[in-house]
């Protein structure tokens, strides 16, 4: 997420240059944010229940990975026109709503699930390892991997086939990732269950 948006924003700033109006246009995306994620959230308890959790943890790395072929195309054919510029905002803008949004609503509800099958002290360990040191190398990975681009290239716009690169990469190894975590998740969901009839 923060590799497409960092660059959607820049793009933002160029079609409102004025800071009132960028301002506004942020606010409203962000209210976007928040109804769009409300009503998926509504229907991602279902798509969990009925289509499992699999699909749950991989529908939001498929998102993005579909929905952000036209925004990176937008930005490969140029931004000269104030059209071409227009269109790659509203790509960026739903690339980065939706992406947003299944996250919120479905990633973020599939990996709490995760911990479920496991003992008292996998919950504890793990749930320290991924949201305290996992999150933050990933927030501070990202954003140092950025500022070198810039470094190198000038601007994040100019970096745009590296970050592409790494933008696909990161998508296939959470792909990847989550479909390993998918079979271990069924399997320990399994034996839980067998475990629940025995004493019963």
């Amino acid at each position: 997420i923060n590799f497409t948006e960092i660059m959607w924003k820049s793009l933002v700033k160029r079609k409102y240059p004025d800071k009132l109006d960028y301002q506004r246009y942020m606010g409203n995306f962000s209210s976007m944010v928040g109804l769009s994620t409300s009503i998926v959230i509504f229907f991602g308890v279902h798509v969990i229940r009925i289509l499992g959790w699999k699909v749950g943890a991989l529908a939001t790395p498929t998102a993005m990975a579909l929905l952000a072929i036209p925004f990176f195309a937008c930005i490969f054919m140029g931004l000269e026109s104030e059209r071409l510029l227009g269109i790659a905002v509203m790509c960026g803008m739903v690339q980065s709503l939706l992406s947003k949004t299944f996250k919120y609503a479905l990633f973020d509800p599939t990996t709490q699930m995760a911990y479920i099958p496991l003992d008292a002290e996998s919950k504890v360990k793990g749930k320290a390892a991924i949201d305290v040191l996992g999150s933050r190398l990933g927030k501070s990975g990202g954003s140092l991997i950025q500022q070198g681009l810039v470094f190198i290239f000038g601007s994040i716009l100019n970096a745009a086939p590296v970050v592409v690169c790494f933008y696909y990469a990161v998508l296939l190894t959470w792909l990847g990732s989550a479909n390993k975590l998918s079979g271990l998740f069924l399997e320990r969901t399994e034996k839980a269950a067998a475990k629940e009839k025995k004493s019963l």
